[in-house]
């Protein structure tokens, strides 16, 4: 089998699996929402190495709508859920877990099973995620255990957590600690992963607090 014709029926079959399971489909990313989670599955099959591999992503809700009113475009507000996962200018999520199972071929039988599999593990860690999770706090906190879980695993990962910080401060209406946050990664030349025009996500933050006071 060509790994295009294998990319054909992972596509057919995250689409029927995802249904069975009670998630969605679009785009070759499989997810779902709660009232305040959003999780994201990134399903990778390596046709010559008979691995399927997957990777759980979450992320609170509420960032995307905030990070939408400070970068400018409030009307993605109005997308689909899943823009959520495959939309360009996005928050960032956290990864919650990753699986990589071994496949004795590639026929729809076998394939079937593993992605069934993956699904239903992929539940039990999102749920998992979900109980910890009732409020911003929670989050923050979860998102910082995962960080720390990430930096133990691969101390030399270029990534922070700043961003997520910045945006529960604001919806605490926090704005003392969300100015002394941005002005701590501008002094760091930290952009915050995102750029518009000569503005950075940060400057942008601070144009959006300062605008509500």
């Amino acid at each position: 089998m060509k790994q295009a014709a294998l990319n054909k029926l992972l596509h057919d079959t995250l689409k029927e699996s995802a249904k069975e399971h009670n998630w969605k489909y679009s785009r070759g990313f499989v997810f779902k929402g709660t009232e305040l989670l959003f999780f994201s599955l990134i399903v990778v099959a390596q046709v010559k190495r008979f691995l399927l591999s997957c990777s759980l992503r979450y992320k609170f809700l509420a960032f995307d709508d905030l990070f939408w009113k400070i970068v400018g475009m409030a009307e993605n507000l109005k997308q689909p859920l899943s823009f959520r996962a495959f939309g360009a200018w996005t928050a960032p999520d956290e990864s919650v877990s990753d699986v990589t199972l071994p496949v004795t071929d590639w026929n729809p039988t076998n394939l079937k099973s593993r992605v069934d599999e993956l699904l239903v593990r992929s539940e039990a860690d999102a749920a998992n995620v979900t109980k910890q999770i009732s409020n911003v706090d929670d989050n923050l906190r979860v998102v910082e255990e995962l960080f720390a879980r990430l930096k133990d695993t691969y101390p030399n990962a270029v990534t922070n957590v700043w961003v997520e910080r910045l945006l529960t401060s604001i919806l605490k209406h926090n704005y003392d600690r969300a100015e002394a946050i941005i002005l701590d990664r501008r002094n760091a030349h930290d952009c915050g992963g995102f750029q518009v025009g000569s503005k950075s996500f940060y400057n942008l933050a601070l144009e959006y607090i300062r605008a509500l006071s």
